[in-house]
């Protein structure tokens, strides 16, 4: 009881310090700020715990948000459709590449780390599969997370604000018959992805929430919208697990694992520029719509920037789901099948 009861409070205070940034116009407050209120209050001598099936409720809160959401956007405008399509595959490959190579060969990561360390976005999912594989996530977690607070400065930077365009808090509307299909949706996600973890497949609750919210939305006539309190909420709780693993580093390691993430991403963003030249003038479409839309990392920071600066944000998003979509599933398919043959072996 007690014990559930200090997990509470440390829920409340998290949220309510992600809550006055988020006021205060930080991008991605409520993720951000638990992690450096876990980092502050760990060098009090107070530690958070967070519930035992946090990354579960996650997956399956993020994985049902983005396959809503990929019901509501389109690329039927966009020319060049699976040119552009095949681009973003070569600029994924590209970005994961490089990073691997860097992490393995120059920082001397183990193969393992080095994989998930480099896989560009899907923070959750990233610490799904250490979770799975039994990988110290530590080096993982803050390679994701520069990552992820460099981009936010640099969409900041290109739209001249810093603003949160969600509320701090949104009660959602939802109507009963809504509300009967996102929980058949949410318990189609969990038992299909509680069969898929009997059969060892790393991280299956963010897929099959995906696809269950995918297939089926696009059977029915009605929209339907993930509750946003509930997105914020695990956006708290992913910070807190974030913020837990920082504090495992003494000061020496924090900053050399800092740096030699940072490294990769400056290049890596340089490398996205030129993917981006190439598939620009390849194709005709514009630069700055490529550039936001492959960025490595936070499809509603880049999605905010391009709304901020009136370019084409659908396209953008619909970018960033399907780069979701896809090194979400190739990191649990490969280390699924890794596993089958070791078994064999």
């Amino acid at each position: 009881m007690i014990k559930s009861i200090k997990m509470l409070i440390g829920i409340a205070t998290c949220s309510l310090i992600g809550g006055a940034l988020t006021f205060m116009g930080i991008p991605l407050a409520l993720m951000f700020g638990p992690i450096i209120t876990i980092i502050i209050f760990h060098r009090f001598g107070f530690s958070f715990a967070i519930p035992k099936h946090t990354i579960t409720f996650v997956q399956v809160a993020l994985g049902t948000s983005v396959g809503l959401m990929f019901n509501q956007v389109s690329l039927s405008e966009a020319d060049n459709l699976f040119l552009l399509l095949f681009m973003l595959v070569v600029c994924l490959a590209v970005q994961f590449s490089f990073s691997f190579f860097w992490f393995y060969r120059k920082v001397g990561w183990t193969k393992q780390e080095a994989m998930l360390g480099s896989v560009p976005g899907a923070m959750a999912a990233i610490l799904a599969l250490t979770d799975h594989t039994h990988t110290p996530p530590q080096k993982i977690v803050i390679s994701h997370t520069i990552r992820l607070i460099i981009l936010i400065l640099l969409a900041g930077i290109v739209v001249g604000s810093n603003g949160d365009p969600q509320p701090i808090i949104e009660l959602p509307d939802l109507t009963i018959k809504s509300t009967f299909w996102l929980l058949v949706i949410v318990a189609v996600g969990v038992i299909s992805g509680m069969l898929l973890q009997r059969l060892s497949v790393p991280a299956p609750y963010m897929l099959t929430s995906l696809a269950s919210a995918t297939l089926i939305q696009g059977w029915l006539d009605i929209p339907l919208n993930f509750p946003l309190m509930l997105t914020e909420l695990s956006m708290v709780l992913i910070g807190m697990n974030i913020g837990n693993h920082f504090v495992v580093f003494p000061l020496s390691s924090l900053i050399k694992n800092i740096y030699s993430s940072a490294q990769v991403v400056v290049i890596n963003i340089v490398l996205t520029i030129l993917i981006t030249v190439f598939a620009s003038w390849l194709t005709g479409y514009d630069m700055s719509v490529l550039l936001l839309a492959w960025a490595p990392g936070s499809m509603e920071a880049m999605t905010f920037a391009a709304i901020t600066m009136n370019l084409d944000a659908g396209f953008v998003m619909s970018n960033h789901i399907i780069r979701m979509v896809i090194i979400q599933s190739i990191p649990s398919i490969a280390l699924f099948w890794q596993e089958k043959k070791a078994k064999k072996k």
